[in-house]
């Protein structure tokens, strides 16, 4: 059985930054924020889409879209695990090999 989904995933990427927040009407702590969408396909193959970089109150989680340059230069590029970034990569490769070698070695008969 195959199993597709899709999700989405906010990661903390700096320290908090005291901003006045217009929803909440006071300052807060607002936390620079990774946010991205992915896919996956049967719990192993993903791939990931929607990047985004952004400034959130803790609150209401109200906030603005950050420059995506700007906010690799300041905090750095964030982490997203392996089989999410690459999983795609890897099951074309796997087609890609089944397909070789079933090329390379004809049925006998």
């Amino acid at each position: 059985m195959f199993m597709i989904g899709q999700g989405e995933n906010v990661v903390a990427v700096g320290p908090p930054e005291p901003q006045h927040c217009p929803r909440c009407d006071q300052v807060r702590d607002f936390e620079p924020q990774f946010a991205y969408k992915y896919g996956r396909f049967d719990l192993l193959f993903g791939f990931v889409y929607g990047r985004r970089y952004q400034l959130a109150c803790p609150v209401c989680h109200h906030g603005w879209r950050l420059d995506t340059r700007e906010a690799e230069r300041l905090y750095g590029r964030p982490d997203i695990p392996f089989r999410l970034r690459y999983g795609l990569v890897i099951l074309l490769g796997a087609f890609a090999a089944l397909g070789a070698a079933s090329l390379a070695m004809p049925p006998t008969g």
